[in-house]
């Protein structure tokens, strides 16, 4: 039971899906300049992340699985991993091209510039040390809302807490199905938040 609970909750938490989720919370801010954006807009570009950075990157996964150069979608094998990482860090940079051509406020294409970033930082670790990549996205997320909390004077504990709860789930999810160390667990975790933390701070 708390393996299957593991799995579904990596599932539903993973990396891929991660900008979909923040971009959900992003445009519904009370915030002037999620306030401007017409609904449909907002739908728009939520499906619009959905489609560039979880559907195809993971429409080429497959592809990768089914030519052998990948054993399994949950690539337990660091080396397995450099390939779909290096895929989807380039449909996440073509997302963050197109909102900043979008007319919308450039927090919305930061988070794809920090994202795109940690995915390139993902990489190098990769190549000798296989740290986590869901920790590193749900770190993101909580990263980004702390800094917006932080410089809109906004008041955000509530969601901050449910991030962090996430967080700790998630991180006992990783840790039960024997995917990371512990080290690699909080690694992820911490270069996630900072990272975009700073990157919200320096906007």
């Amino acid at each position: 039971m708390e393996k299957r609970f593991a799995k579904i909750c990596s599932a539903i938490f993973h990396p891929l899906l991660i900008p979909t989720y923040s971009y959900i919370i992003l445009l519904n801010l009370k915030t002037y300049f999620s306030l401007i954006i017409p609904e449909p807009a907002k739908w728009k570009i939520v499906i619009m992340i959905f489609i560039i950075t979880f559907f195809i990157p993971l429409f080429f996964t497959f592809l990768l699985y089914k030519w052998g150069l990948v054993k399994s979608f949950y690539m337990e094998n660091r080396e397995e991993r450099t390939l779909p990482y290096i895929i989807a860090t380039i449909f996440f940079f073509l997302a963050y091209y197109l909102l900043k051509n979008l007319q919308i406020a450039p927090v919305y294409y930061y988070f794809m510039t920090g994202a795109t970033f940690l995915l390139i930082i993902t990489i190098l670790i990769n190549l000798f040390w296989k740290i986590s990549s869901h920790m590193i996205g749900i770190g993101a997320v909580l990263g980004a809302v702390s800094g917006l909390s932080f410089i809109l004077m906004i008041d955000l504990k509530l969601l901050i807490i449910s991030i962090i709860l996430i967080s700790g789930l998630l991180a006992y999810s990783r840790l039960k199905l024997n995917a990371h160390s512990p080290a690699q667990v909080y690694a992820g975790f911490i270069l996630g938040v900072t990272v975009m933390y700073g990157l919200i701070l320096l906007k």
